[in-house]
């Protein structure tokens, strides 16, 4: 009886063995966006997007994650343009009505008061605005979001704002007493050091990443809550429509070039409805983030 009990007992073991080995990945924010640091060095000398691969090898086809940053280098800009001439489709996301393709002279976007803003941004810190810089006259590039009618509409019914709102109190709430105002205070300290030092806009670039990167799981559960957003998901929903009818068209090599909030909704997706595999990542340097350019290297 005691040997059959322990032959339980080891089949017990190995199903559950087996389950976690096929168990699918957790994804968070931090996969696609990342803080590098030199040998030895204290100080950023980069700040990073994702590029990560999935494959279907037996369909011979590949998907790549491509995380977006709104403000950036203009190297970084002109290196991802010569990474899409690489693939035979670019899904872009931009609320507008279908095929839209941006450019840096259309009136809307240049009146737009995000855009004004992240513009704004750019200049203080010695960056560039995206649509300035990418090319989205490309043949290979491929609208692949909701329209703003369709996107206002699913906001408003999922209750978007008074959800964001109220999970922006509930954080508060947790982060509320001594320790979060000394984080507060810390951070300004931060601020305030590098509009003084040799280097204001050097260094304001480098307090401002590294706490993009500590604030990404707080800010995507904000945006997205437990249970999914319009702002997410169902823009997500949406570009995973595009990427269905790209691959039944016969395209092998596709991208999907959004902000990294909506990347661990895709890489999800690829593996659990695409049955897709990740096969790596590699990394582009978004903000340089030293004077010395070799040490990017």
């Amino acid at each position: 009886m005691k040997r059959y009990y322990f032959l339980g007992f080891l089949t017990f073991l190995f199903s559950v063995v087996l389950i976690a080995a096929d168990a699918k990945k957790e994804y968070a924010f931090a996969d696609f966006m990342r803080i590098t640091k030199g040998d030895g060095k204290r100080q950023p000398t980069s700040f990073d997007t994702a590029i990560m691969k999935f494959v279907d090898e037996k369909n011979n086809i590949e998907v790549h994650l491509i995380g977006a940053v709104h403000i950036g280098d203009k190297a970084y800009y002109t290196e991802l343009n010569e990474i899409f001439k690489r693939y035979d489709a670019v899904l872009y996301e931009l609320v507008a009505e279908a095929n839209t393709k941006p450019s840096s002279t259309s009136k809307n976007e240049s009146q737009s008061v995000l855009s004004s803003f992240q513009s704004g941004m750019g200049s203080a810190l010695a960056l560039d605005f995206q649509l300035t810089h990418i090319d989205y006259r490309m043949k290979n590039m491929v609208h692949a979001d909701l329209n703003p009618t369709e996107f206002a509409r699913r906001v408003s019914d999922r209750g978007d704002l008074v959800q964001m709102f109220y999970r922006a109190l509930i954080l508060g709430a947790k982060k509320s007493g001594q320790e979060a105002q000394k984080e507060e205070l810390r951070m300004q300290g931060r601020v305030v050091g590098a509009l003084f030092a040799s280097d204001p806009t050097l260094s304001l670039k480098r307090v401002l990443s590294e706490e993009m990167i500590n604030q990404l799981e707080d800010a995507g559960w904000v945006i997205g809550g437990e249970d999914g957003s319009a702002i997410i998901t169902d823009r997500n929903a949406a570009a995973l429509k595009v990427l269905s009818r790209e691959i039944n068209n016969g395209k092998k090599k596709i991208a999907l070039f959004y902000g990294a909030a909506h990347l661990p909704e895709f890489a999800r997706s690829l593996e659990m409805n695409f049955k897709m595999k990740p096969s790596g990542t590699d990394w582009v340097i978004a903000w340089d983030l030293t004077k010395d350019k070799s040490a990017r290297k």
